[in-house]
């Protein structure tokens, strides 16, 4: 009971930790706005929008195929990032949690993975007005991992 209990609460230790990390994009530190608001910085100035009015981006995560290895679940995840805005977006912070558990250090491709967040390679050119970024990982478990926006660059 004891050990059952203090697996629980490491795991939710585990999970604030995440949630509370920083990353920052541009002039947009992630930690500098509230809950459900994004940072969003534009011409070296920054400010805070409540997700729910940023229309300019949206995140698509989807289930390629799940299998098993070895008696372990695995998930093949597939991420779009669509550029809605009137402007090229060039680096966005996606900020996970302790849902996000990745196979390997290869299983996250086409991004840069660091501390519990998601951002655009440094070799890219950003994401064009119109367009989408596709990048993807495998996750252990079946469980689809939970992803935040919380810091745009244009």
């Amino acid at each position: 009971m004891k050990i059952a209990l203090f697996s629980m609460l490491f795991v939710a230790l585990t999970c604030l930790s995440a949630v509370n990390s920083t990353f920052i994009v541009g002039t947009c530190d992630s930690s500098k706005c509230g809950a459900g608001q994004v940072c969003i910085c534009e011409g070296g100035v920054s400010h805070c929008v409540l997700l729910d009015q940023c229309h300019d981006v949206a995140i698509v995560q989807t289930i390629e195929r799940s299998w098993v290895e070895n008696g372990q679940s695995f998930t093949l995840y597939r991420v779009h990032i669509f550029n809605y805005g009137p402007r090229t977006l060039k680096n966005i912070a996606i900020q996970t949690d302790c849902t996000l558990d990745p196979r390997d250090q290869s299983s996250v491709w086409n991004i840069e993975y660091h501390k519990g967040f998601f951002s655009l390679p440094s070799y890219g050119q950003g994401i064009a007005t119109g367009r989408e970024f596709v990048f993807g990982y495998i996750d252990r478990g079946m469980r689809s991992p939970n992803l935040f926006i919380r810091a745009l660059q244009y």
